[in-house]
């Protein structure tokens, strides 16, 4: 069993969740069904296989369609509404988990920053990794 990195809970702590080992990747979306569910300019994924995200406690989804014709899934808590993780039809066995649920988020570095053409100015993040003006082919499989 891989080590374990954090906890982490929703607002309300009926959902809590852990994370075992490293994630895959890290990134930043701004686009606007994003901003929507966030209240904010941007939401901040990393990126898990799915056996290493152990989630306890009541969870509802709501799904949209991405503009590849994808389907994303954001699972919540119903209670206090937090986003906790969401899974994308393209990438089955992965889960982006929302790292501001963590109780220790100081290891997320973004390795990405997407949907940039929709960032509004008032929302700075870094240009030290690659950013995307819309979201980019996904990178090859491992």
């Amino acid at each position: 069993m891989s080590e374990l990195l954090t906890e982490g809970r929703c607002l309300c702590g009926n959902v809590t969740f852990t994370l075992t080992g490293q994630p895959a990747r890290m990134g930043q979306c701004h686009c606007k069904d994003c901003q929507r569910a966030t209240g904010t300019g941007h939401i901040n994924n990393a990126f898990f296989k799915s056996e290493q995200f152990n989630v306890k406690g009541e969870l509802k989804s709501f799904d949209t369609e991405a503009d590849s014709g994808n389907v994303n899934r954001r699972y919540f808590c119903p209670e206090c509404g937090s986003r906790i993780y969401n899974e994308i039809t393209a990438r089955p066995g992965i889960v982006g988990v929302h790292v501001g649920c963590a109780d220790d988020n100081n290891w997320f570095a973004p390795d990405f920053v997407v949907y940039c053409s929709q960032r509004p100015e008032w929302d700075i993040t870094t240009d030290k990794v690659p950013n995307f003006d819309e979201m980019p082919p996904p990178p090859p499989k491992k």
